[in-house]
């Protein structure tokens, strides 16, 4: 029996202290949070684990440094704390990284300005990092347009050691006991309150089973992110704020050998900037910042995205480099949280990535709305003071210790084309909520994001691989459609290579 399928028969028929809805970071650091401090927890997940937002990010633990452009010094004195507190509490996950601000003398700011501004933010950090530095010879000199590019700034952020999905997926995973559970590919279908008995009653459904149970909880919090207005919209809870959103893309090219410091370029418009990140053996470029006015839109990447992505790579690398073949694609949405009557008619960075913790004047539902990943361990720690201030004034419990951590017993197997080892789909099925091919391809692994064309290889070359690895999945009780390879690789026909023919047309 895997992990996924005892947690449902605990549940059925259980009662809580809190249900989460939503199993990106918001979610994750939640459930983190108050299963540590004692209450009986379960996280619901309508789609995988990190399979929205959360999946997609630059990786990057920041301490608000952008902020420093509206002179906004206590959120970045405050981000700047919550860094420097991931960076401590996660060493296995997140380490203390180099990044190198690349100044422009055609477009962008004036590089001594840019070198007072990181200084000044590496000092409202208490100076915990190292002190920015100029630098005029680097390694990476060797792929950039110099005829665009002046010396570095070299300052210190924090990075996750894997990804975005490994650290949500760690958090939630490592945070199981008997009473704090979490479950994937579920959903709430109705949510009634009663007020006499002060328990909301809860009708689950199992998307993957096609199981149906009733629960009970006192508390619910939305943390659906771009999704909590919509999961506000069903069971009629009302919001002062709302979510505006912009879309993030970034495209994976071939990683190269001297490319070991993330760069930070200047665009020259709107105060925005465009990074190469380094990963494993991909090298990441973007993000877009594009205003989008539906969930369904922000998620799509359109041919426009990546024609910005690959004129902008144009004015900074070189020739070569910006119009090698594209490995990856990933696509993020960012939830901005405003309030309900704001007019969405600005460029979406000028807009805060802050949190927003809003309680229902009703019933105890709480929605958060905005937030990121450098911030989300102060926001969880607010929301459990919060439930516990005003519906679990008297809980004294035992704080539950972490379990024990299973990453290196993790049986691991080759993957064509990379260098390390991954994690077997056998034990991502059995011990981490694997059940689509795209979990572990994109989220119990990086395969997606690091091969060629999904996982696929530039000329289907993996398809037999893949195969064999579906044949380790969990069987839906309503498959009776094409096999999952089939279906995958359908799914990249339709959104990767029709993109990359569109673009070279």
């Amino acid at each position: 029996m895997n992990i996924r399928q005892k947690n449902w028969n605990i549940i059925v028929n259980n009662s809580f202290d809190v249900v989460i809805i939503g199993g990106g970071i918001n979610g994750a650091s939640v459930y983190r949070e108050l299963s540590r401090q004692g209450y009986k927890v379960l996280l619901v997940e309508k789609g995988d684990f990190s399979c929205g937002t959360s999946q997609s990010s630059a990786m990057m633990i920041w301490g608000g440094l952008l902020y420093l452009k509206n002179l906004a010094f206590l959120s970045v004195y405050s981000l700047s704390n919550d860094r420097d507190k991931m960076i401590n509490f996660f060493q296995d996950q997140i380490t203390e990284k180099y990044f190198r601000y690349i100044s422009n003398e055609k477009w962008g700011r004036n590089k001594y300005l840019a070198y007072f501004a990181l200084q000044l933010y590496w000092m409202m950090s208490a100076f915990r990092r190292e002190r920015p530095k100029f630098e005029k010879k680097f390694e990476e000199l060797d792929f950039l347009n110099q005829q665009n590019s002046n010396e570095s700034i070299l300052y210190q952020e924090g990075f996750l050691k894997e990804s975005d999905c490994r650290l949500i997926l760690d958090w939630i995973i490592e945070n199981q006991t008997e009473n704090c559970l979490a479950i994937n590919y579920c959903s709430i279908q109705n949510a009634t309150y009663n007020n006499k008995d002060k328990f909301w009653s809860v009708d689950l459904k199992d998307h993957f089973l096609n199981n149906e149970c009733k629960i009970k909880t006192k508390v619910i919090l939305n943390c659906a992110g771009v999704w909590t207005d919509a999961v506000n919209e069903q069971f009629g809870i009302y919001s002062p704020y709302k979510h505006v959103f912009s879309k993030g893309v970034f495209i994976g090219y071939k990683r190269p050998e001297n490319h070991n410091v993330p760069l930070i370029f200047e665009m020259g418009e709107h105060g925005d900037t465009l990074t190469f990140i380094p990963w494993g053996p991909i090298s990441l470029w973007g993000p877009t910042e594009t205003k989008v006015n539906s969930i369904d839109e922000g998620f799509k990447i359109i041919p426009e995205d990546i024609e910005f992505l690959l004129k902008q790579a144009s004015r900074n690398l070189k020739f070569s480099l910006a119009q090698s073949p594209i490995v990856s694609m990933r696509c993020g949405l960012r939830p901005l949280v405003v309030k309900k009557t704001f007019k969405f008619d600005c460029y979406p960075l000028s807009l805060s990535r802050k949190y927003k913790i809003v309680k229902d004047e009703n019933t105890p539902w709480i929605s958060i709305y905005g937030g990121k990943i450098s911030g989300c361990l102060s926001m969880a720690a607010k929301v459990e003071k919060e439930i516990r201030s005003k519906f679990f004034p008297n809980l004294h419990r035992v704080l539950n210790t972490k379990v024990k951590n299973a990453k290196n017993e993790t049986v691991r197997t080759n993957f064509p084309g990379l260098i390390d080892k991954v994690p077997s789909i056998e034990w991502c099925v059995k011990r981490e909520f694997c059940c689509t091919l795209e979990d572990y391809l994109r989220r119990r692994t990086n395969i997606s994001q690091w091969i060629a064309r999904e996982g696929l290889g530039f000329q289907n070359e993996n398809l037999e691989f893949l195969e064999n690895l579906a044949s380790y999945l969990p069987l839906r009780k309503q498959d009776h459609g094409d096999s999952p390879v089939i279906e995958y690789r359908r799914k990249v026909e339709e959104e990767f290579d029709n993109i990359i023919k569109k673009i070279n047309k």
